[in-house]
């Protein structure tokens, strides 16, 4: 009857063990204090007070956690290097193929010929060598080979991918003929001279004489203001129907005097304004007639006072004296220029 009593003793005690408020209690039914050991391991489980101590500022990050932050830092910086890298050799060996390769060679010229320079004088400008790459070309070194000729007043080149090369040519568009210090130059519409007067090319360009002295010679900024006067008056001139003119004198103090071509006659519009000077010569030759081609010489350059109407001066060729006269004008004109033409061609044999 023993063994009855201490299976169910055995029982309850398992039973009690079982309960939260009995798991620390020992074989005699009293609680156990939990040590200190226990209480760090376990702050739950000690007092509401006890905290975890708390980490440093300044202290590193845990071991493991940082190593992995930095060797992910260091990956990211690697990748990106050597994508940079590979990036920069990609590009030069692009390069070095693109400037090398016969598919870029220069094949083709676009070119709209122009009066003075034509294809042939355009490539003998250019000196492009064959087999010469496109891309590695400096077209504003070539623009500049071409603008070396004295009709080029601008030149632009462009390429026209793979293998041709656009070129645009303007030419300079003479307005007239210029006696500068004895030598007879082209002179634009800006009054810059471009290029010393050939045989054939001055057509029905009127001349601007004034500065036929030497001491205008490196003077090249005054030398276009001189000319501008000039070039204005030809430009009001030629507004209207009006005879032609064979010359333009300007004078040191800017005072134009205007020549006619088939009679001669001067005008002298002298420093004052040019269109009103020019509308009393249209006056002048609307009273006149059929007798205006007979004038000789015209002032128009006469004071206008206060209350005082316009006065023209005029004079006439002698019937008789008329025609000589004119042969006369005109023989000289062309032994002018027949002489500068030829100082023109000795100093440059001098020169060359």
């Amino acid at each position: 009857m023993q063994m009855p009593r201490l299976a169910a003793r055995l029982v309850r005690r398992r039973s009690s063990a079982r309960t939260p408020g009995n798991r620390r209690r020992c074989s005699s039914g009293v609680r156990r204090r939990p040590t200190a050991a226990a209480e760090e391991r376990s702050p739950e489980r000690g007092s509401s007070a006890t905290l975890r101590r708390p980490r440093d500022a300044g202290s590193p990050p845990a071991g493991p956690s940082w190593r992995r932050r930095a060797l992910h830092l260091g990956l990211r910086l690697g990748i990106v290097g050597s994508l940079a890298w590979g990036l920069l050799v990609g590009v030069r060996e692009g390069y070095a193929y693109a400037t090398t390769s016969p598919r870029f060679e220069v094949r083709g010229l676009h070119y709209e010929p122009t009066a003075h320079v034509d294809d042939a004088r355009l490539r003998e400008l250019m000196a492009l060598r064959p087999g010469t790459n496109i891309l590695a070309l400096d077209l504003d070194a070539i623009a500049a080979r071409v603008a070396e000729d004295p009709w080029v007043a601008k030149a632009s080149v462009v390429r026209v991918l793979p293998d041709s090369l656009e070129v645009t040519v303007q030419e300079h568009e003479p307005r007239a003929v210029m006696l500068l210090a004895g030598r007879l130059l082209l002179v634009d519409a800006e009054g810059q001279p471009f290029k010393p007067l050939e045989p054939g090319e001055r057509g029905r360009l009127p001349v601007l004489t004034g500065l036929d002295d030497p001491a205008w010679l490196g003077r090249s900024e005054a030398v276009r203001e001189h000319a501008s006067r000039g070039l204005a008056a030809l430009t009001a001139y030629e507004a209207k129907r009006r005879p032609r003119l064979s010359e333009i004198h300007v004078g040191e103090a800017g005072e134009l005097t205007l020549y006619t071509a088939r009679t001669g006659t001067q005008l002298r519009l002298g420093r004052g304004a040019i269109e009103p000077a020019l509308a009393r010569y249209d006056a002048l030759r609307a009273a006149l007639g059929e007798e205006a081609e007979k004038l000789a010489l015209v002032h128009l350059d006469a004071d206008r006072s206060a209350g005082r109407p316009d006065r023209i001066v005029a004079s006439f060729f002698p019937a008789k004296q008329a025609p000589s006269l004119l042969a006369e004008a005109e023989a000289r004109a062309e032994q002018k220029a027949a002489e500068a033409a030829l100082q023109a061609e000795a100093e440059a044999a001098k020169q060359g």
